[in-house]
């Protein structure tokens, strides 16, 4: 037996931070030169003296067993399950996969505790899962292969017949509790003479412990992030932990009010992977790393049939593949494109079509559609071994430029790294011995990636750890904050395992079992966390939403704080709190005059949006901003908007109200129909977003809608002579040049114009028709600039194209008439006459033109649900500028 020591923990971040902390006291001790301490995990040491006894021929097994990952064990527990369910009618309806999960863990507790369970206790469940069981152990000695439980016991017999030189003494660091196969690992290294201690992690006196009762969740959030920032002022070489049994819950909001108060600056893009000197113990998947789902991503795009233009769109813009960098603005020029152009879904040729026809109109996207097709030489439509996949999916990635240009950062090295360690997994899934087809394949990989946990290790010692309330520091710290302290939460509930027996599992003492079992659980780890620090404060909530909550019975003999806990700040209310002093405001609201000849694009839209919201017509109009068009299934609402102008213009061409009120109801639907066809046949003619079955659709409902419109104008009986349908024409309003484009144009038996704005969506707001910022412009700008001064204008109206809710709304001179008084809008009260109205509209509509032409661009408003149809509305900063408000009213106050 060799004359050294081991210390084994539990985790692998806990074998690091041990080794770290001892090789921290040596140099702090002033030593140059010692023997690196050797820290390992259980599993690691237990495989490498197996490994030492097969190579030494001390373990004589010409074959050993195959040891399962985790994630094949999942899959062979599935498989299982699945074949077993082929037989029940309602299998279907089974959550396999968890069924999977179940019985993975029960199987674990029966292996590992010994379980047995008599036949009279055993109900349908358990059963279903021992029949499972010996299906599962079956297919595992099929394959030479053992799960993770019994090649533990598999290990542990070898190692009591003497197998692998042992250490002299192995010290166990991290361990709350001892679980039966632990146990027996310390009986038989007793029995080999091996001496075996524990590494003291903890102090050994108790901490000086203090209660804090906050309002909320984020209010524990704010108030340890804010004491965080008071211990390391204080003292910046304290060592701080903070705690908490829902991590992942808290994880990110954590780490954003971190960031604000300590890294402030990473809000900035170049700025954004600064060290920092916080750490959490609790990784994300690796799937949710931006460079991996970009690899994800790629895959999926080369094997599955039909793609998402939302992935597309996301690969587009990813900086992680092909000339992510020399094509970047064609690459977005090319999504903006495709979002108009293409449907929700389509085939990689389809895309690839698109690629070569946009490339033609001259964007450069070389190396993008050269990265494609060498990656779609590389598919394969056969079904493979997963080891094979593995290395076909790499050379797929290779083609495609993957993971870009660009160097990367430690942080995506790191991402890296797993990726390769996820590739080896799937190629792992070989001991299944099935083939998997490309998308299976990519699937597989999907869920392996889902499933690693990615921890980056930090480049700064972290002065701050965040933990899991499970897991061990390596060492005492200067203080610790320990939230979600809520009976609810801590101790935890009981799960018990639902195929085993609750009774077995309560007598076993199975993790979960009841709320015995967890209550003592929960106690053992109060016991470490009050031996990992000098000074803890354990918080817990009041509310959660309208709920009233209690703290945890384990808070009962700690003294309660009574003074006020500060709260830490975002960086926005941070900035808002020290505007007075530290920010000087400027009032920059008046943007550059439209010079002289100065083109202005977007028609009355453009005065529509001066007038609800400066802002929004200065960045959209004047400036080009826009949101880009998101992709729907089929036909989204402006474009069965665009249809209906589209036919109604088709049908009112070379026709009058006369015509439609004469016509045979086999000449009117032949009319119709030629109106719905040529309609249809010139939007698919532009546009590929819709299939023949839904443009077959649509028609019907062209058909339809209206039909039934049409209708009712001949069932309304007023008169008129088409002058115009679509008709477009350019005025100057206070010298900005509008273009008016107007649904219809009719005249009236009396001589006079009527203006005709089809909608059909909801009804606009006429009401401010009448006050002096007309946020509907539209039809009062055709009333009062696009007839010649000779033309007599008689009225303005909306045409509601609805189902069942047809109808014209607007007002006209007849609105003035006393003996129809009745149908005169409520705003038209305070005017006189028609001619009344009409001049107030055109001094209105003037001076708003001239508050565009002046470079008014202020973030004013007078009701924010005018911002609906906004495109432009993150570059108002609402949320900021209401912040900011609070913050100057609380000031005030």
């Amino acid at each position: 037996m060799s004359d050294n020591s081991i210390i084994l923990s539990p985790s692998a971040r806990l074998a690091r931070s041990i080794q770290n902390d001892i090789t921290q006291q040596q140099t702090q001790a002033g030593k140059t030169q010692w023997h690196s301490p050797n820290v390992q995990t259980l599993s690691q040491w237990l495989e490498s003296i197996i490994e030492q006894g097969l190579l030494t021929g001390a373990i004589d097994e010409a074959s050993p067993p195959y040891a399962l990952s985790a994630f094949n064990e999942q899959l062979l527990w599935e498989e299982v399950i699945a074949q077993s369910l082929k037989k029940n009618a309602f299998g279907d309806l089974f959550d396999i996969s968890g069924l999977a999960s179940a019985a993975m863990e029960a199987n674990r507790y029966v292996v590992a505790w010994n379980l047995h369970v008599p036949r009279e206790h055993q109900a349908e469940e358990t059963r279903q899962f021992l029949n499972w069981q010996r299906a599962f152990q079956q297919r595992c000695r099929e394959l030479g292969a053992l799960e993770s439980v019994r090649y533990v016991d598999w290990q542990l017999a070898h190692l009591a017949q003497g197998a692998g030189e042992l250490p002299a003494r192995i010290e166990f660091g991290g361990f709350d509790q001892t679980a039966p196969q632990e146990q027996r690992l310390r009986d038989i290294l007793a029995s080999r003479g091996v001496e075996v201690a524990e590494y003291a992690t903890t102090a050994n006196t108790p901490a000086h412990t203090q209660h804090v009762q906050l309002e909320n969740q984020e209010a524990e959030c704010r108030a340890a992030v804010a004491w965080a920032q008071a211990q390391l002022t204080e003292n910046p070489a304290a060592r701080l932990a903070i705690v908490t049994p829902r991590l992942s819950d808290v994880r990110n909001q954590l780490a954003d009010l971190l960031d604000d108060v300590f890294y402030p600056l990473s809000i900035r893009p170049g700025l954004a992977d600064m060290p920092r000197h916080y750490n959490f113990s609790l990784g994300t998947p690796l799937a949710q790393q931006p460079l991996i789902q970009t690899g994800l991503n790629l895959l999926r795009l080369m094997t599955v049939h039909q793609l998402q233009q939302s992935d597309v769109s996301m690969l587009l813009l990813s900086p992680f593949w092909s000339a992510s960098h020399r094509e970047a603005d064609a690459r977005a020029l090319l999504d903006a494109g495709m979002r108009e152009k293409l449907p929700m879904q389509f085939t990689l040729s389809h895309l690839l079509e698109f690629i070569k026809a946009q490339q033609a109109e001259g964007l450069l996207l070389d190396s993008l559609l050269a990265n494609i097709q060498a990656a779609a030489a590389l598919s394969n439509t056969r079904k493979l071994p997963a080891v094979q996949w593995a290395q076909t999916l790499d050379a797929i990635l290779n083609a495609l430029g993957w993971p870009g240009e660009r160097t990367i950062n430690s942080f995506e090295y790191q991402a890296l790294n797993a990726w390769q360690k996820a590739l080896q997994q799937l190629a792992r899934m070989d001991v299944l011995d099935k083939k998997l087809a490309a998308s299976e394949a990519v699937y597989y990989l999907q869920q392996i990636c889902t499933a690693q946990v990615f921890q980056a290790e930090t480049e700064l010692e972290p002065a701050i750890q965040i933990l899991g309330i499970m897991e061990g520091l390596s060492a005492p710290v200067d203080a610790m904050w320990c939230m979600h302290m809520n009976d609810h939460i801590w101790p935890p509930p009981a799960r018990p395992n639902p195929l085993l027996p609750a009774f077995i599992q309560r007598a076993a003492a199975l993790p979960n079992a009841d709320n015995h079992v967890q209550a003592i659980f929960a106690a053992t780890i109060q016991q470490r966390l009050l031996h990992s620090a000098s000074h803890i404060v354990f918080s817990s909530s009041s509310m959660d939403g309208e709920s009233q909550l209690r703290p945890s019975p384990l808070m009962q003999d700690t003294a309660v704080l009574s003074s006020e806990v500060t709260l830490a700040a975002s960086l926005a209310e941070q900035l808002s709190c020290h505007a007075h002093d530290a920010l000087e405001h400027i009032d920059d609201h008046i943007a550059p005059t439209v010079q002289e000849g100065e083109h202005v694009s977007g028609g009355t839209g453009l005065l529509k949006a001066q007038a609800v919201c400066p802002a929004w017509a200065f960045y959209q109009y004047r400036l080009g901003a826009k949101a880009l068009k998101t992709p729907t299934a089929g036909l989204d609402n402006m474009d069965r908007g665009s249809l209906v102008h589209g036919v109604l213009e088709q049908f009112w061409r070379k026709r009058h109200f006369a015509d439609l009120r004469d016509m045979s109801a086999g000449d009117f639907m032949d009319a119709l129909s030629r109106a719905v066809h040529n309609t249809i046949q010139a939007f698919s003619a532009e546009s590929s977003v819709a299939s023949a079955a839904v443009l077959e659709l649509e028609s019907e409902r062209l058909l339809r809608l209206v039909g039934d419109w049409l209708a009712y104008e001949k069932a309304r009986g007023i008169s008129f002579r088409i002058v115009d349908c679509e008709v477009g024409k350019k005025v100057q309003i206070c010298g900005i040049e509008v273009t008016l484009k107007i649904d219809r144009v009719h005249q009236l038996e009396t001589g006079g114009l009527e203006f005709i704005d089809y909608k059909t969506g909801q009804m606009p707001k006429i009401k401010s028709w009448g006050e002096d910022r007309i946020t509907e412009p539209q039809l009062p700008i055709y009333a009062t600039f696009y007839a010649d001064p000779a033309e007599q204008v008689a009225g303005i109206h909306f045409g509601m194209v609805k189902t069942a809710e047809h109808a014209f709304t607007g007002v006209s001179v007849d609105s003035f008439e006393a003996e129809l008084n009745k149908r005169k809008p409520p705003f038209t009260q305070n005017f006189t006459d028609w001619q009344h109205l009409l001049n107030h509209w055109k001094t209105a509509i003037e001076a708003i033109a001239t508050e565009v032409r002046q470079g008014e661009a202020a973030v004013r408003f007078s009701d924010e649900n005018e911002l609906m149809y906004c495109e432009v509305t993150p570059l108002l900063r609402l949320p900021e500028r209401k912040l900011q408000f609070e913050r100057f009213q609380e000031a005030a106050e």
